[in-house]
């Protein structure tokens, strides 16, 4: 059970990333920034996986995971700087989305084709292995990447070789934009 100081801070962890998804998807329809991949509906998944880490683990984010970098305390200046693609970003205005990490805050940036993230979180977690370090790594993936090889090969090898990382599957209902009942056979994934 959480203390009460701790269930505000969980509380204040949900509503920031929301408040800024809002004012992100304003901007959006104002024609002030150009895309945004809206992850409102999923922020309890970014924040309550982040938040039960320990400060030393790894996070591979998706696009959809601002929950992630809000609840690592990121820098907010050089975040929203990202975000609206400033020098004073994570990447020196070399791209605005969701395609950066911070070593600081242990985030590994993503690759645009999301399963590809899997066989880096193995790799990354069979570094900590060997090293003996205590850590694990998180790495989040959507639905429609689990038809993917990378996603099945990624899971079978973390499994043989007993690797300290977690796959965390968020399931929204859609892989992109075909309807998980026309992709898959299994109920659940």
């Amino acid at each position: 059970m959480l203390s009460k100081s701790k269930s505000r801070e969980l509380f204040y962890y949900l509503k920031l990333p929301r408040y800024i998804e809002e004012r992100m998807l304003l901007l959006l329809r104002q024609g002030k920034i150009s895309k945004w991949f809206s992850g409102i509906g999923q922020e309890a998944i970014s924040v309550g996986a982040t938040y039960a880490l320990d400060k030393n683990d790894y996070v591979l984010p998706m696009h959809r995971n601002l929950g992630v970098f809000t609840t690592r305390n990121v820098d907010m200046y050089k975040l929203f700087c990202q975000l609206f693609g400033k020098k004073d970003g994570f990447t020196n205005a070399r791209d605005r989305t969701f395609h950066f990490g911070t070593l600081e805050y242990k985030i590994i940036g993503m690759i645009s084709h999301l399963a590809a993230m899997l066989p880096v979180a193995n790799g990354l977690a069979l570094g900590l292995q060997l090293r003996k370090r205590k850590s694990v790594v998180l790495s989040f993936t959507g639905d429609g990447s689990t038809s993917e090889g990378d996603f099945h090969e990624s899971l079978n090898l973390a499994a043989v070789w007993n690797l300290p990382v977690i796959f965390l599957v968020e399931n929204n209902g859609y892989g992109l934009s075909t309807p998980t009942d026309e992709q898959f056979k299994c109920k659940k994934i």
